[in-house]
């Protein structure tokens, strides 16, 4: 994050920043914290979940001479909000496959060149057939673990340990996920609303678990409603 505050000081109007490595126990509200933040920049953001991925194609796109041919998920993404410098949430990144399985290469190798700048200003994009320029691109990625991230991709990444949200942090976690099934369900804001009495319920769960409480709490008013109607 010191790169956005150091940005601002001298006036760089562009935004960017260093990628960032989110390093922490399962359920910990990584990859809302990512978002969140994106939204907060007022930047777009997209997400390229990395478990089990054993290619590149998502990365770099898949050859013309395939049925299944398209641009990388990022120029797609990219062309589709207008936007040079989104941020990209890599989701998972110590889930994905480190063997080359003959599929045009690792997922780790393509992102060696999207995590340095001067590769990602030459990025090659299968589809395309020309070098395109990423380097614009903002990056957080996520793991549960350091321990299987090779040390070359390791090195492109600023780690931040995060921990479990304490019970402390309950309300406002809550509502920040209300205001997130809000705007997910296209409903105004205020019109799913959690109680006191809820918010203890809650306490002590993390963010994933939270969300699950959340839905189940909301399913049984709609459940309620419909039955008194009936």
């Amino acid at each position: 994050m010191s790169g956005l505050v150091a940005r601002q000081r001298h006036g760089v109007r562009r935004l960017g920043m260093q990628p960032i490595l989110l390093a922490g126990n399962p359920g910990s509200g990584k990859t809302r914290f990512a978002q969140r933040l994106s939204d907060l920049l007022g930047t777009p953001n997209a997400l390229i979940n990395l478990a089990g991925m054993s290619d590149v194609k998502v990365l770099k796109g898949v050859t013309r001479g395939w049925a299944s041919n398209r641009p990388s998920r990022l120029i797609e993404f990219i062309g589709q909000v207008k936007v040079a410098n989104p941020l990209f949430v890599l989701d998972e990144i110590d889930k994905a496959q480190t063997y080359d399985h003959g599929n045009g290469g690792r997922p780790h190798d393509a992102l060696l060149d999207l995590l340095e700048p001067g590769n990602a200003r030459r990025y090659n994009d299968i589809y395309l057939l020309t070098e395109c320029d990423l380097s614009h691109c903002l990056y957080i990625a996520t793991a549960n673990s350091l321990l299987t991230l090779p040390e070359p991709l390791l090195s492109r990444l600023q780690p931040v340990l995060f921990p479990m949200p304490g019970p402390e942090h309950t309300e406002v976690i809550a509502r920040g996920i209300v205001t997130d099934l809000e705007r997910e369900w296209n409903v105004p804001n205020g019109a799913l609303t959690v109680s006191a009495r809820d918010i203890e319920r809650l306490r002590g769960l993390g963010p994933r678990e939270m969300r699950r409480a959340l839905l189940g709490l909301f399913g049984d008013e709609v459940h309620s409603a419909i039955y008194t109607l009936h």
